[in-house]
């Protein structure tokens, strides 16, 4: 469990969702980063950055701040590079579960960054016909993240219905709408079985562990830059 005034790593959107979720780990005390992902595939909008300002007038010491972090790459590494092998395998649209895949991995490094080691989605039960919020999805999402010693939860998984949580933004005194951007596969999709959503994410994990290891390797091979004088510098 979070205890209060931990850092916590928010996957958020603007919608709905994710900003109860965010509201109840400020409610906490916690510190609260919200990540947002740019993957390429959305259609954008400004809405969100309405919603990123509702939240820090309502929580003026815990929202630490809103990072987007572009997934270009690894969303093309992960479900477009071969999607037409993808189609043929499974036989329905798992872009989006790509897209989330994409999502982790980027959030993870960001979490590894910034020493936070608990990470919460606001992914819910009545929306589980979507492929990344179904039960075995939130499963595999989470043995990802206890590999990098980040507890990954869904807080608000069993909080009822879509109208239970705008009663509870309202409760709060935030905006009831949906600030959020959508992409453009949001509407392309049929239902996936857990099968299919089990083996697309197996599947594609060691693309998200190959991110992380170059990235932290990476990282750790960088010489470091001294400054001499004059404009001048040394790698050391």
């Amino acid at each position: 469990m979070i205890g209060k005034n931990n850092k916590v790593a928010v996957l958020f959107t603007g919608g709905k969702d994710s900003t109860l979720v965010a509201s109840l780990e400020a409610l906490k005390g916690n510190e609260v980063h919200l990540l947002t992902c740019n993957s390429g595939i959305g259609i954008k909008s400004e809405l969100s950055e309405i919603r990123v300002k509702e939240l820090k007038d309502r929580f003026p010491n815990q929202i630490h701040s809103r990072t987007i972090l572009p997934t270009y790459g690894l969303l093309r590494e992960i479900a477009i590079l071969n999607i037409e092998e993808d189609f043929k395998r499974w036989g329905v649209n798992l872009v989006l579960l790509g897209d989330k895949l994409a999502i982790h991995a980027a959030a993870t490094v960001y979490c590894l960054e910034n020493n936070i080691t608990n990470m919460v989605d606001g992914c819910v039960g009545y929306q589980e016909d979507l492929a990344e919020q179904k039960e075995v999805a939130i499963e595999l999402f989470a043995d990802f993240e206890s590999e990098y010693g980040i507890s990954y939860n869904c807080p608000i998984y069993n909080y009822g219905s879509k109208k239970d949580v705008k009663y509870a933004l309202m409760k709060l005194g935030l905006s009831t709408k949906s600030l959020e951007g959508v992409s453009i596969f949001g509407d392309a999709f049929s239902e996936p079985t857990n099968q299919m959503v089990e083996e697309y994410i197996k599947d594609k994990l060691p693309i998200c562990h190959k991110h992380l290891d170059f990235v932290t390797k990476t990282k750790e091979n960088a010489p470091n830059y001294t400054y001499v004088s004059k404009g001048q510098g040394q790698l050391v």
